[in-house]
């Protein structure tokens, strides 16, 4: 009875909880962030190295008013991971204290799918410009160019003004970042946590 009892309330608590209000919203969210494999090019040489990264790690804040159903928010964003070695035709080559990093700054849209439980996936989209940054044991070669993303993600609400919120965001530029000779491609992909709190 005890287990029938506590199955009951989970499910009730599911299906009764409250979306988070319409209104301005902040959020936090941190997690892993994988940067995927990157074409680099240095003026004055033939062909191109590939960069395989290691795992990074990032995070991000928020600011934005929740319409209901849509959201539009700005996004900082901040992403890291080390460099494990550059691949060309001749072979690989291992580095140390070599990792890029970009920050991002975006204006998203989303549009929260309503399912009458505390539990409210969600789709979006952003653009925006990205501050990239590739360091070469002490040498930094920094650039600036356009950025998109798009995400996929769901929100629990807690109670009507606190969410979690899950996400996956896939981010590239439009661009390769590029100073002095050396341009580098960006595709990025990041799984986070946080939450967010409604006004």
């Amino acid at each position: 009875m005890r287990i029938k009892a506590l199955v009951v309330g989970l499910f009730l608590a599911a299906t009764t909880g409250s979306a988070c209000a319409a209104g301005p919203y902040l959020g936090v969210s941190g997690g892993v962030s994988i940067f995927h494999d990157a074409d680099l090019k240095v003026s004055g040489t033939s062909g191109t190295a590939t960069t395989d990264y290691n795992s990074g790690y990032g995070f991000g804040a928020n600011a934005g008013y929740n319409f209901d159903p849509v959201r539009l928010e700005f996004e900082f964003g901040y992403r890291k991971a080390d460099v494990d070695h550059f691949s060309g035709p001749g072979g690989s080559l291992s580095v140390d204290d070599t990792n890029v990093k970009v920050m991002s700054y975006l204006v998203n849209g989303y549009y929260d799918i309503k399912t009458g439980t505390i539990f409210t996936p969600y789709v979006g989209a952003g653009l925006g410009v990205l501050d990239g940054e590739l360091q070469v044991q002490g040498t930094k070669y920094d650039d600036t160019v356009f950025g998109y993303q798009v995400a996929v993600g769901t929100t629990i609400a807690v109670d009507q003004h606190i969410a979690l919120d899950f996400s996956y965001k896939f981010q590239g530029a439009g661009s390769d970042f590029s100073k002095d000779g050396v341009s580098l491609s960006y595709l990025n992909s990041s799984f986070s946590g946080g939450f967010r709190y409604s006004f």
